[in-house]
């Protein structure tokens, strides 16, 4: 064999190598990297469960990741900066400061990686889509409904103040709940009727402290007539605070479908609601639209509202929350 010949076929023989490996690469699982907030949590598990079964769905491989609780800011950059690394494909988050992880989500975006966010928006544009609650309207909605059920036990010209506290002062859906619900409470509260802003606990996530915090409000104030929280760690300590003081007399209204916010639901001795949101198609959406985007599809819109909805004893059992919740 003469050496051009040879020469043409070594040419040959590496593009047919060249073209299997490609094809290879083309059909070999996109990895799909999520990352979360409070791996553990009940509300987080949810949206995990969503996450997982898209992968399966859909032939992805899904790592998910998650920090201890909502203020552990530095490991979840490192999650999200190892992601980067380790080239994912596309990457689904959670973010547990809008403020702090902005910049780092920005970077991510810019390198080349699709990035979809889920229930919390990092405070930047740089991202390919989000699936999350309208926050604004969701603490417009907790208000009408905790103003609706005060109703029912406490006249309009009563005193009635209403304890509020937080996960972190850091969170943008958190921030933005709050606007929501303040603003409406302002517009449409009997006068009468206070929140205790001055007095907003923050419990860092920490859910002994948020129970301690329930107990807290309910020795402090005499004039205490309702609970408000705009998220799930904190609904939690508020109601369970209110099952083990058995103080029925307190209207709440709080935020997801924990195991906790169930059973207290469920006793028609409790005048409480909490808002819905779909997690688990944040997690199967989210997941979906990854795996889209990283086969160099694209979004028709970049923001997508999951929506909210009221959950109280009379309609816990509905088809409509079964099927938010991602319950069988």
């Amino acid at each position: 064999m003469n050496m051009k010949r040879l020469a043409a076929l070594l040419i040959a023989l590496t593009m047919v190598l060249t073209m299997t490996v490609a094809a290879q690469a083309e059909s070999s699982p996109k990895n799909i990297a999520v990352i979360i907030k409070a791996l553990g949590n009940a509300y987080w598990a949810v949206l995990q469960s969503g996450a997982t079964a898209a992968g399966e769905d859909f032939g992805a491989n899904v790592t998910i990741q998650g920090i201890p609780n909502e203020v552990d800011i530095e490991s979840q950059l490192t999650m999200l900066q190892n992601a980067v690394s380790a080239k994912a494909d596309a990457i689904v988050i959670a973010v547990a400061d809008s403020q702090s992880e902005a910049n780092a989500v920005s970077d991510a975006y810019q390198s080349g990686i699709p990035i979809v966010m889920v229930d919390t928006k990092a405070l930047t544009d740089d991202y390919s889509a989000a699936l999350l609650t309208d926050n604004v309207k969701a603490g417009e909605l907790a208000a009408a409904t905790l103003i609706e059920k005060l109703k029912t036990r406490v006249s309009e010209d009563e005193t009635a103040e209403i304890a509020i506290q937080i996960g972190s002062t850091g969170s943008q859906t958190i921030k933005q709940r709050i606007d929501g619900f303040t603003a409406y409470w302002e517009a449409s509260a009997p006068e009468a009727w206070t929140l205790l802003t001055d007095d907003i606990k923050v419990n860092d996530g920490d859910i002994t402290k948020a129970i301690q915090f329930g107990h807290d409000f309910l020795t402090a104030y005499p004039n205490l007539k309702g609970f408000f929280s705009p998220n799930n760690g904190s609904t939690v300590g508020f109601a369970t605070a209110l099952i083990e003081a058995e103080r029925t007399d307190i209207t709440m209204v709080g935020f997801d479908f924990s195991p906790e916010m169930e059973t207290i639901i469920r006793n028609s001795d409790y005048n409480v609601a909490t808002m819905l949101q779909r997690q688990y198609l944040m997690g199967y959406d989210g997941v979906r639209i990854a795996l889209e985007l990283a086969n160099g599809g694209a979004v028709e819109e970049k923001d997508i509202d999951t929506g909210v909805m009221a959950v109280d004893y009379a309609n816990v059992d509905s088809d409509e929350v079964k099927a938010a919740a991602g319950i069988n």
